[in-house]
């Protein structure tokens, strides 16, 4: 594989410490070059959709951290843990920026190019889905081991901080996920309208539907829960 040209030590042929590391002449290959482009932005769409798979990859492995976590009760680094991925799913919502500000019209050039292809069939997205129940379920372990129930936990947050921690964590993980569908929505109605179909043939209506998929629904149902609980 030749070397990237853009790179810092292109004149001498010899990579840096930095250069070998990253890989930055593997990762930056990753790319169409411009001559086989369908049009200039099929950069930007392939550059921000790689940048998701990255941060779903660190997204998975934090996961199956915090899960191991939990389960051997190390509450306050399973918490930790779980912050750090909400805070990985932020960079894929702020690099979405990037499609919106892409004209429809072009949109639709860079389209052909995905053919059947869609984001439903992102290797990232679904290692997120696979994961979300064994996480729960070692979350729901660590509660039960404590003695209490999910409405009590958030009744009294104080008596168990750590385990509260992780239960709004997950809360947070979930909000920031379901916050991305919502967007990711957006965008597919901002650049084929409200009545078409996204890539890969998906309806839009379809779309929809995910905005009501949660991965930790019992942490929405403890709260209805607590506010039954206090006007009863």
């Amino acid at each position: 594989m030749s070397r990237n040209p853009t790179s810092a030590a292109a004149g001498n042929g010899a990579a840096t410490t930095y250069e070998r590391y990253i890989r930055t002449d593997d990762l930056l290959a990753l790319q169409k070059p411009p001559a086989e482009r369908l049009h200039p932005d099929e950069l930007l769409f392939q550059i921000t959709h790689q940048t998701f798979e990255l941060w779903w990859k660190l997204t998975a492995e934090l996961m199956d951290r915090a899960t191991a976590l939990l389960r051997e009760d190390h509450l306050a680094d399973a918490a930790q843990a779980i912050s750090r991925a909400v805070a990985a799913q932020e960079v894929p919502g702020a690099a979405m920026r990037q499609l919106e500000l892409l004209p429809p019209a072009d949109f639709l050039v860079i389209r052909a190019g995905l053919e059947d292809g869609n984001g439903g069939d992102s290797p990232g997205f679904h290692a997120i889905l696979r994961r979300a129940p064994a996480l729960w379920e070692a979350f729901a372990g660590a509660t039960e081991r404590a003695g209490m129930s999910l409405v009590d936990l958030y009744a009294e947050p104080r008596e168990r901080p750590a385990l509260y921690a992780c239960a709004e964590a997950l809360t947070d993980f979930d909000e920031r996920f379901n916050l991305f569908r919502a967007a990711h929505l957006k965008l597919a109605q901002r650049h084929l309208g409200l009545r078409s179909q996204g890539t890969g043939g998906t309806p839009m209506a379809a779309l929809e539907r995910t905005l009501f998929d949660l991965l930790f629904p019992e942490l929405w149902e403890a709260r209805d829960a607590l506010v039954a609980r206090q006007q009863g």
